[in-house]
């Protein structure tokens, strides 16, 4: 019988240690902590002896077994930080709020010269430089994409951006063992391989200039391939100021650390990479999407006449109409509703369609996830809470891109490469080859499909709706000499300030498809602040070169 107990209390000690390691944080979790104290009561009973102890063994006994039970304990301790939470202590190196907490991850790197980050054309936009003190620093060379490229500061605050998603082929750690081998035979230095972003230098400059002083983001992406042209965020921060290398001394130490307090209360969110990170109301770019769902779900055609005589009322809400191009008229196809962006029309659409279906054309282009990218990205949200869209109000106001929407930039600018590409979803990418010191090439992305959102015929007749919009709506000074150009406008409000000014749209000439979404906070009219820097964009990415 006393066999069976220990059996049991032993095999329980096991089940308790495995449902600790997977539910809990790391072995610093008062949960873990609390598991240990009951896997130590357990292990006490099954290394319990069972035949009766002389009284003189006693006191020998049970210090055995509390220094057995404590090693134990110990034991588990030191696996599980050295195996299992490795990968979030090295994480908090990266907490540019504390700073290295390990920075013997770094020792390492110490003598090794890191691969270069550099764009589509060879421009270099992160290199390492030794100063006339002999001291290694990471240096960045171009203002309008050196965000991109993050910072790397081994000596206080880590390393974010590419230079923290690629720091291994960056710093050498993903060469081959003979290779690191060979470099540690012969004394040299070790290394790191370069990487090669998508970024086209002059899209991307010119898309800074466009936004000058104001906040907001851009991003351009080829339509066919998914690569990024552009990704512009507005404020950004100088990385050089944060590039701390091991050995720094203390004034450089304490300069970093101010410049990067500044950003911190910095009320703009310099350090808010926008294009990925940032989450905004989308406005009428969000119709796009409900008209998307219309078509799919057969609810309506590009031709279904809908009434709109300036208002209408749902339930206590009433909703004015305030861009029919002519209060005379009070009919208008679901195509004339697109172009001159009439959220009466979308919002009955948008009942017609439910919630279900609203929210299910939503998830379709990749609402709610984290869509596959080289950086971190904020999922976009189709409600803030679940009880949103069981109201009448909720549905109309999210079908004209009101309610509780949230979304970045790049996800409308996937919208728009899914009507382009016959309704399929690339999967965007920003690092296009990684190379070795001598040029040669270690690996190359190739495009890949991401999802399917919609039907080619939707697709289509979605396309159709953007080019009329530009043709004879209100985004009409979006057109392009010589090039096929759809898109729609959004004047998204927020609340409190001037709306934030939207512009998704694509751009078609000589076979080369681009897609652009843009977006101003507070900026107020999308159509007279955000579209005439898409359009600047457009022309630019479709100039023959």
């Amino acid at each position: 019988m006393w066999r069976l107990v220990q059996t049991s209390a032993m095999l329980a000690s096991l089940l308790l240690i495995t449902y600790g390691v997977l539910r809990t944080d790391d072995r610093a979790d008062p949960r873990w902590l609390l598991l240990l104290a009951f896997v130590a009561v357990l292990w006490s009973v099954a290394l319990w002896p069972r035949a009766p102890l002389a009284r003189t063994a006693r006191p020998v006994v049970h210090v055995g077994l509390a220094l057995t039970v404590g090693f134990g304990l110990v034991a588990i301790q030191i696996v599980r930080a050295q195996l299992l939470d490795r990968e979030r202590i090295l994480a908090r190196a990266s907490d540019p709020t504390s700073g290295v907490v390990d920075v013997r991850r770094y020792l390492g790197q110490r003598d090794a010269v890191r691969g270069r980050i550099l764009m589509r054309d060879g421009t270099i936009v992160a290199q390492d430089v030794v100063g006339p003190d002999g001291q290694r620093r990471r240096v960045y060379e171009r203002a309008s994409a050196a965000y991109l490229a993050g910072y790397y500061s081994p000596g206080l605050f880590g390393a974010t951006g590419i230079e923290a998603a690629y720091d291994d082929v960056l710093s050498g750690q993903a060469v081959s063992n003979w290779r690191t081998w060979l470099d540690g035979i012969l004394h040299r230095n070790r290394r790191g391989n370069d990487v090669v972003l998508t970024i086209d230098p002059e899209l991307q400059e010119l898309g800074q200039t466009e936004l000058a002083d104001r906040t907001g983001a851009i991003v351009v992406l080829d339509a066919d391939s998914g690569a990024v042209l552009a990704l512009v965020t507005s404020p950004g921060y100088d990385p050089n100021r944060l590039s701390v290398p091991l050995g720094a001394t203390r004034e450089d130490i304490e300069r970093a650390r101010a410049y990067l307090r500044s950003l911190e209360e910095d009320g703009r969110g310099p350090l808010l990479l926008r294009p990925v990170q940032g989450l905004y109301v989308p406005g009428s770019t969000f119709k796009t999407i409900t008209a998307a769902a219309a078509f799919e779900f057969g609810i309506a055609q590009p031709d279904t006449v809908y009434r709109d005589d300036g208002a209408l009322a749902i339930d206590s809400r009433v909703i004015i109409e305030q861009n029919r191009p002519d209060p005379s008229r009070v009919s208008f196809t679901v195509r004339e509703a697109y172009g001159y962006s009439l959220n009466v029309v979308f919002a009955q659409i948008g009942l017609q369609l439910g919630s279900q279906r609203l929210e299910a054309m939503a998830r379709a282009v990749g609402f709610g996830e984290a869509i596959p990218f080289d950086l971190p990205i904020a999922p976009s949200q189709i409600a803030g809470t679940p009880e949103f869209l069981t109201s009448r109000v909720g549905i109309a106001e999210t079908a004209f891109g009101q309610g509780q929407l949230l979304v970045t930039p790049l996800q409308m600018a996937l919208v728009t490469a899914a009507v382009v590409r016959d309704g399929t979803v690339p999967e965007p990418f920003l690092v296009q080859e990684v190379r070795r010191p001598d040029g040669s090439l270690v690996e190359s992305r190739k495009p890949t499909t991401w999802r399917r959102a919609f039907g080619q015929g939707t697709a289509a007749q979605v396309r159709d709706l953007m080019i009329w919009s530009v043709e004879h709506g209100y985004a009409r000074n979006a057109r392009i000499e010589g090039a096929v150009v759809g898109g729609k406008t959004g004047t998204a409000e927020v609340g409190s300030g001037a709306p934030h000014a939207w512009f998704v749209g694509f751009g078609e000439r000589d076979g080369k498809r681009v897609v652009v979404a843009v977006v101003v906070e507070h900026g107020g009219s999308g159509g007279q602040v955000a579209l005439p820097i898409a359009r600047a964009l457009l022309e630019a990415a479709l100039a023959p070169r």
